[in-house]
């Protein structure tokens, strides 16, 4: 297998931020350089200005190809946030092969019945994620290949996102130069790099704290039973501190990042905030308490609309693994104690794997995303190329047993489930 240079570019609402890796012949992957600038023309990570939006992934991409060494015209990127809709689905088929034996094909068909409902005609579907199998009437199947049955049930979460944004995003890297783009659900990416199998299979909400988007994905079982998004994130944070405090956003940000804290019980009564002023003013303090109830309440909202959507859509669903917090919002002082009380969950923060070649600065929670897309590319390509045990479906896998032409089965498994 020939070394193969892999992109992933994560268009946040604040950072616009690419990675590239090398997937060397021995089937490891290595990353070559992280680059960062700060985005333009993105808000709540739907682009609103092609232009600047535009120049800024040119400037980050050409900066990521020098330090590389090496030009890319394929790119992974990742989408969220409101615009991402979940349906729970479920395909039937009767087994008509020789001798009553479930082969790939049978699932195959099982996942077109599944997606056969009336999607909404500004809806995409990003992915068709299996989470459970059931062979007449028998449930928790995980891989039926080979199974004897006149009966295969297949239940599926399918996730959609808004087109016209999805086609904006495709439009303007189309410009930047990638012959070649393919979109995931950020909170995939997200889960790749920092939940473990065991977490996924004993249910865990992650939860992915952005500038002006937060994302949710919640496992039970080893499967995605839930994801979704809200257009709030830190910088709503930001914006209050300013409007109270009557600071500039550029002040108000630095008070939250250096003074900031969410959760009034963590505070001792004493603690006091320097504020800086403006044009050569003499600082001024505040207890710290006093901000902290500018703070609580924005990021208690938000997690309360993700606990209310959580409850709507998994109201069975136990989350032993609890609730795991990253991006930029997780660093914020007391996340993880009011995550814990609204969740009623134990909480952590994640952070994502230490990838051969990252320099450590890089495994911090706020590069989880372009960390976990570039994860995921890799994860495909080796998938292909080394034509190993398993076909990934971005949130499932199940093994290989024919001996149908590898490539063959790749194409037309990407075709049916990731889209």
């Amino acid at each position: 297998m020939a070394e193969k240079k892999l992109m992933a570019l994560d268009i946040g609402s604040s950072w616009v931020r690419a990675v590239i890796g090398s997937v060397s012949r021995d089937g490891q992957l290595m990353v070559d350089t992280v680059c960062e600038r700060p985005s333009e023309g993105v808000i709540h990570g739907k682009i609103v200005n092609i232009e600047q939006c535009l120049r800024t992934i040119s400037s980050v991409v050409q900066e990521s190809e020098l330090q590389a060494g090496a030009e890319v015209d394929s790119v992974i990127f990742g989408v969220g946030g409101s615009q991402i809709e979940t349906y729970n689905s479920e395909g039937v088929v009767g087994i008509t092969g020789k001798d009553l034996e479930i082969t790939r094909d049978d699932i195959y068909r099982s996942l077109e019945v599944a997606k056969a409902f009336n999607l909404p005609a500004d809806k995409e579907i990003l992915h068709t994620l299996v989470q459970d199998f059931c062979v007449d009437g028998k449930e928790g199947i995980k891989d039926p290949i080979n199974m004897l049955g006149h009966r295969l049930e297949t239940k599926v979460l399918i996730v959609t996102g808004q087109s016209d944004v999805i086609q904006t995003d495709r439009k303007t890297l189309i410009r930047a130069g990638f012959d070649s783009q393919r979109v995931i659900l950020q909170s995939l990416a997200d889960a790749q790099v920092v939940l473990s199998s065991e977490e996924k299979e004993v249910g865990t909400v992650l939860v992915n704290i952005g500038s002006q988007v937060t994302n949710m994905i919640a496992y039970s079982n080893g499967s995605p039973c839930y994801a979704g998004g809200i257009d709030l994130g830190s910088n709503d944070v930001t914006n209050d501190i300013a409007y109270i405090l009557g600071k500039s956003h550029a002040v108000a940000e630095s008070v939250k990042c250096g003074s900031g804290c969410c959760y009034i019980p963590s505070i001792a009564p004493n603690d006091m905030v320097v504020i800086p002023q403006v044009q050569g003013l003499r600082a001024i303090s505040m207890p710290k308490k006093e901000l902290c109830k500018i703070i609580e309440p924005r990021m208690a909202e938000i997690f309360s609309f993700l606990k209310n959507d959580l409850d709507k859509c998994c109201p069975q669903s136990q989350f032993a693994g609890g609730v795991v917090l990253v991006g930029g919002g997780a660093l914020l002082s007391g996340v993880s104690e009011l995550a814990s009380e609204i969740f009623r969950l134990q909480p952590r923060i994640g952070f994502p794997e230490a990838l051969h070649g990252l320099d450590r600065s890089y495994i911090d929670p706020k590069y989880t995303t372009v960390l976990g897309l570039l994860q995921n590319e890799a994860s495909r390509f080796l998938s292909a190329a080394v034509g190993k045990k398993s076909v990934r479906s971005s949130g499932n896998e199940w093994k290989q047993s024919s001996s149908e032409n590898i490539f063959k089965k790749i194409s037309r498994f990407f075709r049916t489930v990731a889209k």
